[in-house]
């Protein structure tokens, strides 16, 4: 029972298979580590973009910049009175 044939039943090509098979797991597994190597990989470098700010962060710090400039302006116009009038 052994044999290649049985009762007209040739095992070859189910062999095959089991191999194909085979190798198209060995494939899967190789890729899955790869891509997760590959992204460990990109975790580690860094990055030139700018970190994203939200809208309404950027308002916030725009009204603020605003104010502190516009306290600077009155200010010096406050000093600059001050000396020209002694």
């Amino acid at each position: 029972m052994s044999g290649v044939q049985v009762e007209g039943y040739n095992r070859a090509p189910l062999f095959r298979i089991r191999i194909g098979a085979l190798m198209n797991r060995k494939k899967k597994i190789n890729q899955t580590l790869k891509s997760k190597a590959k992204k460990a990989n990109a975790k580690l470098q860094s990055s030139n973009k700018p970190k994203y700010i939200a809208k309404a962060d950027r308002e916030a710090l725009a009204a603020e910049a605003d104010s502190e400039s516009h306290a600077v302006a009155v200010n010096s116009v406050t000093l600059d009175s001050e000396s020209a009038e002694s």
